[in-house]
C-alpha cells in the first residue's frame, strides 16, 4: 500500500512538478502535493498545514532554492528538505546541504528521488527521536544533552557508570562478527578503542536479548572472556543500539567488579539512552556516506577536467607526430635503401609510432565510456607500464621483473592493464618508501589443476599469472580483509582515497580474472592476479608496412588545417605524387573560395579542429553545396565529431591523426576511382 507523502513543491513549472509526482508515486509514495514558486506563498503553506517534505528547484523567476531553505529554517521547521534541479554547479549543491538540505536529486535522474525521500524523512525521525532522547537524558543523566559523536558516546559511559557505580564500560558498533568500539572506559579513564569476537562474551547475550542484566558471577559465566579477567568485573548491564528496522548496530555495556544490585527504572534508562546512541551512529554513517557522495562528486569532476586536458594535449602532440611522421616518410623516400640515414629514419619513424600509441592511452583515459576489451597478450603493456612507474619511484626501490615473452592472450584492453600494474606496484611502492626495499613483477602463463584451482576459487584449466610483491612492511590479517573494500586506507591524509586497490579488484573481475593477496607483517606483501586464457583470434601483431607508396595521380585537392606544417608537408608529399594541391589555413576562407568555383577541386582534406568553421561544419557546407564531393576528415582529437558522426554528414573517410602519407595517398586514391 502506497505510504502517505505530504509535499510542498517549489516549483515555477507545472511539468515539471507533474514528473516529480509521478516519480513519488513510482517509489511507493501517494503523494499529496501543493506548489509554490514565491516565498509569500511558501511562508501561507507552512503556516497553514503541516509538511512531511519540501522539494524545492533551485532557479526560479522570483525565488531560489536557497532562499526556500533559509524561509523553512526561520520558521523553526525542521523537515526533509531537498534540491530537485535540472542544472546546479557542484559548488552551490555543496552549499545548499551545508546550510542543511538533506538531498539533491537532478531532474533527469528522478529514478533518485523516493530514496532521496526515504532517506530524508528517515533522517528527520532520527532527529526527532535524538531530540527527544536528548529531552530524556537531560532529566535522568546528567551532562549528556547537545553531545555528539565521541564525546556523546564518552558521557553517555560516565554518566551511567556514576549512576551505577561501575567502574566500566564501552559503546561499540558490530562489525564481521566483532565488536569495534567507539567509546571505551576501564577503571573510569578512557582508553584506547579495542576490537575482539563477539561469541562467549556478554555482548553476545547483549545483541541476542536486546537488553541483559548479569547481576552477579559475571566471570564464571563467560571463562572465555579474558577482558573479564582483566577489568575485574563481576556484573553487567547491556543494551543492543538498533535502527529503525531493529537491526543491530552496535552495544552499550557497563560493567563492575561488584554485584550490580537492580536500579530503579534501569531498563528504561537504557532503552532511553540507548536510543540516542544509536541515533548518534546512524548520524555518523549518514555524514560519512554524505561525505563519500561529495568526495565522489568532486572526483568525478576532477577527472572529467583532467579528461579534457588529455584530449587538448592529445590534439596537439598529434599535429606535431604529424609533421614529425610526414617529413621523416618524406625524407626517407629520397635513402637509398638499407643505407645508414634510411636505418635511422626507419628508427624515427618506430618512435614516431610508438609515441602515436601512447597518446590513444592518454586518449583512452579521456574517454566517458569503456574500451572494448578483446583477446590481446599483455606483456609489452607491462613492460611498458614499467616504464612509465619508474621514473616516478625513489632510486632505493630497485624494480625486478621477470616478463614471458611467451604469454598467451586473455581478455583485457591495454588501459586497464595499465592501471592495474600502476596501481599494484604504487600501492607497493608506498609500502617501502620510508627504507627502500625491492619490487617484484612477474608474469608468466600457468596451467591450474582441480586442487590448485579449488584454493584460488577458479575453474581448473590455462592461466596468465601476474605477480606483484614487495619488500614492505606489510599487513596484518584484519587489514588484509578490508583492503578490496572503497575508501579503506592505512595510509595517511594526502597519501590515497583508498580508492586505488578497490579499482584494481573491479578490473580484474571486468577481464574475468581473480585477485588475491598474501602479506607477513615486517616481511612484504604478494598480489597474485590470475587472468583466464582465451585464444589470440588476433594472431599477434600484424608488421606494420612503413612508405609503401600507391598508384600516382593528376587530380586537384584542396588540404584544409591551420597547422601550416601539416599543410606544406601534405602538399608537398602529394605533388610528389602527381597531384594538384591548393592549400588553405583558414576554414572560413576555404568556404568562400568553394562557394565561388564549386567544381574547382576533385577532394578535400580537412582537419577537424580548426578556428571559427570545424572540419565537420565545413564539410556539411560543401556538401550541401555539391553532394558528389569526395571529403576526407582527419583529427588528432575532438570531442565534437566521430567517425559516426562523419558517416551521418556524407564524409567519405575518417581518419586519426598522425597519418602516413601512404595512407592518406592510398584513401584518397580510393576515393577518387569511386567517382
Amino acid at each position: 500500500m502506497a505510504e502517505n507523502l505530504r509535499v510542498l513543491l517549489v516549483e515555477d513549472s507545472e511539468d515539471d512538478a507533474a514528473l516529480v509526482v509521478r516519480a513519488l508515486g513510482k517509489g511507493g509514495f501517494a503523494p499529496s502535493c501543493e506548489r509554490v514558486d514565491t516565498a509569500s506563498a511558501m511562508a501561507a503553506c507552512l503556516a497553514r498545514q503541516e509538511w512531511d517534505v519540501i522539494l524545492s528547484d533551485y532557479s526560479m523567476p522570483q525565488f531560489n532554492g536557497m532562499e526556500a531553505l533559509k524561509l523553512m529554517q526561520e520558521k523553526g521547521l525542521d523537515l526533509p528538505f531537498i534540491l530537485v534541479s535540472g542544472a546546479v554547479g557542484e559548488e552551490t549543491a555543496v552549499e545548499l546541504m551545508r546550510g542543511g538540505a538533506c538531498d539533491y536529486v537532478m531532474k533527469d535522474k528522478l529514478a533518485r528521488l523516493a530514496p532521496a525521500v526515504i532517506r530524508g524523512l528517515r533522517e528527520a525521525a532520527n532527529r526527532k527521536a535524538r531530540q527527544q532522547a536528548d529531552r530524556a537524558i537531560d532529566a535522568l543523566v546528567r551532562g549528556m544533552v547537545g553531545a555528539t559523536g565521541a564525546e556523546c558516546f564518552d558521557r553517555i559511559i560516565e554518566g551511567l557508570c556514576d549512576w551505577l557505580g561501575a567502574e566500566h564500560g564501552l559503546v561499540g558498533v558490530l562489525a564481521d562478527g566483532k565488536v569495534r568500539t567507539l567509546s571505551f572506559f576501564r577503571q573510569g579513564e578512557k582508553r584506547e578503542n579495542i576490537t575482539y569476537s563477539l561469541a562467549g562474551t556478554p555482548c553476545e547475550g547483549v545483541v541476542r536479548d536486546v537488553y541483559k542484566s548479569y547481576p552477579r558471577d559475571l566471570r564464571r559465566l563467560f571463562p572465555e572472556d579474558k577482558d573479564l579477567e582483566v577489568m575485574g568485573a563481576e556484573s553487567c548491564v547491556g543494551i543492543s543500539l538498533r535502527d529503525a528496522q531493529q537491526k543491530a548496530l552496535g552495544v552499550l555495556n557497563i560493567f563492575s567488579s561488584r554485584e550490580m544490585l537492580p536500579a530503579a527504572r534501569l531498563p528504561e534508562i537504557m532503552e532511553i539512552v540507548a536510543v540516542k546512541a544509536a541515533a548518534e551512529i546512524e548520524r555518523l554513517r549518514e555524514e560519512e556516506e554524505k561525505s563519500a557522495l561529495e568526495a565522489q562528486l568532486r572526483q568525478a569532476q576532477k577527472m572529467e577536467a583532467i579528461g579534457t586536458l588529455a584530449g587538448g594535449v592529445a590534439h596537439d602532440f598529434n599535429n606535431i607526430l604529424a609533421a614529425i611522421l610526414g617529413y621523416t616518410e618524406l625524407a626517407k623516400q629520397q635513402m637509398v635503401p638499407d643505407s645508414d640515414p634510411d636505418r635511422c629514419l626507419a628508427e624515427v619513424l618506430k618512435a614516431t609510432y610508438r609515441a602515436k600509441e601512447l597518446v590513444q592511452q592518454i586518449l583512452a583515459f579521456s574517454r566517458k565510456g569503456d574500451q572494448e576489451i578483446k583477446p590481446m597478450r599483455i606483456q609489452c603493456v607491462v613492460k611498458e607500464a614499467l616504464k612509465l612507474l619508474r621514473a616516478s619511484l625513489p632510486a632505493t626501490i630497485d624494480i625486478q621483473q621477470r616478463i614471458s615473452p611467451d604469454c598467451q592472450a586473455i581478455l583485457a584492453d591495454p588501459t586497464r592493464i595499465h592501471q592495474i600494474i600502476l596501481n599494484l606496484c604504487t600501492n607497493a611502492s608506498h609500502a617501502m618508501e620510508a627504507k627502500g626495499g625491492t619490487l617484484s613483477v612477474l608474469l608468466e602463463d600457468i596451467a591450474l589443476g582441480p586442487e590448485e584451482a579449488q584454493v584460488q576459487g577458479l575453474e581448473a584449466g590455462d592461466y596468465v599469472l601476474l605477480v606483484v610483491s614487495d619488500t614492505g612492511h606489510g599487513m596484518d590479517k584484519e587489514v588484509m580483509d578490508h583492503i578490496f573494500e572503497p575508501y579503506f586506507t592505512t595510509k595517511e591524509q594526502g597519501k590515497g582515497a583508498g580508492m586505488g586497490l578497490a579499482i584494481v579488484h573491479g578490473l580484474v573481475t571486468a577481464s574475468r580474472g581473480k585477485i588475491s593477496v598474501a602479506s607477513t607483517p615486517g616481511q612484504g606483501t604478494t598480489f597474485r592476479v590470475f587472468f583466464p586464457q582465451v585464444p589470440d583470434k588476433a594472431g599477434g601483431e600484424a608488421p606494420r608496412k612503413i612508405c609503401v607508396l600507391p598508384e600516382k595521380g593528376s587530380e586537384l585537392i584542396w588540404v584544409i588545417d591551420d597547422e601550416q606544417a601539416i599543410v606544406a608537408m601534405e602538399k608537398l608529399a602529394l605533388e610528389r605524387l602527381g597531384y594538384q594541391v591548393r592549400l588553405f589555413s583558414d576554414s572560413e576562407e576555404a568556404l568562400a573560395a568553394f562557394r565561388g568555383d564549386p567544381q574547382g577541386c576533385d577532394l578535400v582534406v580537412t582537419d577537424q579542429t580548426m578556428p571559427h568553421l570545424s572540419g565537420l561544419e565545413l564539410a556539411k557546407a560543401f556538401l550541401a553545396i555539391r553532394p558528389d564531393l569526395p571529403i576526407i576528415l582527419s583529427t588528432g582529437y575532438s570531442s565534437q565529431a566521430s567517425e559516426e558522426d562523419a558517416v551521418r554528414a556524407g564524409i567519405r573517410r575518417f581518419i586519426m591523426k598522425p597519418v602516413n602519407i601512404g595512407q592518406l595517398a592510398a584513401a584518397i586514391r580510393e576515393l577518387l576511382d569511386q567517382r
